[in-house]
């Protein structure tokens, strides 16, 4: 819920930013020779605010690579996370911000987790609605696009020669502070209303929730799951090459590992975190060479699922519809067909699991 609405021109964009550095080092959309990055801007001409998407969600400024430990000589050090200055993420698309809201909701569970919130506490997010849905995009079935209705501190809307600036927090409000915008008109407010209206007409994928979490979790033995990992793929794809390609650039993933590098003379050494997949083969690998999930069709299921909000209880692991798993996937593998195969359309008969 909006807490005032404004109207910024987009003549004062860079002024804007100028303005949030300030306080804040500015994270924005910057384009790449073949896609887009959040990266650290110093102007706004640095951004190109009409993106589609970015490669890695925002996601990878959030959720780190940690040191928790230090040893040497017997002495032992704990490393305590701490940031050196606030991060703001601009122009976030609704999906990714729905993704952090459920990274938010993990890594605060039954333990809040110090080496994610101590960035995310420090952060400020400044939302973007999305008003061109990709080819790969289907927010708007899982309702987290392409419209941003909560977690954000400003949200803008673009309305051509402007944009439409929305509160959101007390956080937010004090962003703007000093700048002295011009209030927001019915008329503006309005043709925001139109415009994503219009968005949500423009998509061209879609998938069907309803009781998918349940469904998945029924359907360990489903033949799409062996088809994916052994078979030559479905619907056009290849078999999964079990790459963690969609690991990496899903913006709801949050495995990690936590591991040892042993000083060469082995009188010290670092323990770190950082990010995992559980489609690499040693994810699930355990004492003795034992592993649950040797096989590449269990750890494409168990990616799956976890998608499909099958895991962790359906709270905070689903997906959000951002597409990029679809869109990166060198093997080519639909989520959403997936999804389709799995209510039904004459994949074949199970299969033992």
């Amino acid at each position: 819920m909006a807490m005032g609405a404004y109207i910024l021109s987009k003549g004062r964009l860079d002024e804007f930013v100028h303005h949030l550095q300030k306080a804040y080092r500015v994270y924005g959309p910057v384009r790449r020779r073949y896609d887009h990055a959040f990266q650290e801007v110093s102007s706004a001409e640095e951004m190109d605010l009409g993106y589609r998407s970015t490669t890695l969600p925002p996601k990878r400024l959030l959720h780190l690579r940690a040191e928790m430990l230090r040893w040497r000589d017997g002495d032992l050090e704990v490393v305590e996370p701490g940031v050196d200055r606030p991060l703001l993420l601009f122009a976030v698309h609704p999906c990714d911000l729905n993704a952090l809201l459920r990274m938010d909701g993990f890594f605060s569970r039954a333990y809040r987790d110090p080496y994610y919130w101590r960035l995310r506490e420090a952060s400020a997010i400044i939302a973007l609605n999305c008003l061109e849905p990709g080819e790969t995009c289907f927010c708007l079935s899982l309702g987290t696009g392409p419209e941003a209705r909560e977690g954000y501190d400003l949200l803008l809307t673009d309305l051509g020669d402007r944009y439409l600036l929305e509160v959101g927090t007390p956080k937010g409000e004090a962003m703007i502070r000093g700048l002295e915008l011009p209030g927001a008109s019915k008329a503006d407010l309005e043709e925001r209303r139109g415009l994503l209206e219009s968005a949500k007409r423009r998509f061209k994928r879609h998938i069907d929730v309803e009781g998918l979490p349940e469904l998945a979790a029924e359907s360990l033995d489903h033949p799409v799951w062996r088809m994916l990992g052994e078979e030559g793929g479905l619907a056009g794809c290849t078999s999964c090459l079990s790459c963690g390609s969609c690991s990496l650039v899903c913006p709801t993933c949050y495995c990690y590992e936590v591991y040892d590098a042993v000083d060469p003379d082995l009188r010290g050494g670092v323990r770190y975190r950082e990010l995992h997949s559980c489609q690499l083969l040693e994810y699930a690998e355990v004492a003795l060479g034992g592993n649950f999930r040797a096989e590449r069709w269990r750890r494409v299921r168990q990616w799956m699922l976890c998608k499909f909000g099958a895991a962790a209880g359906g709270l905070y692991t689903s997906c959000v519809g951002c597409g990029r798993c679809l869109r990166l996937c060198p093997a080519g593998i639909d989520l959403t067909a997936v999804a389709e195969a799995l209510r039904g359309d004459g994949v074949g008969e199970p299969f033992p699991a």
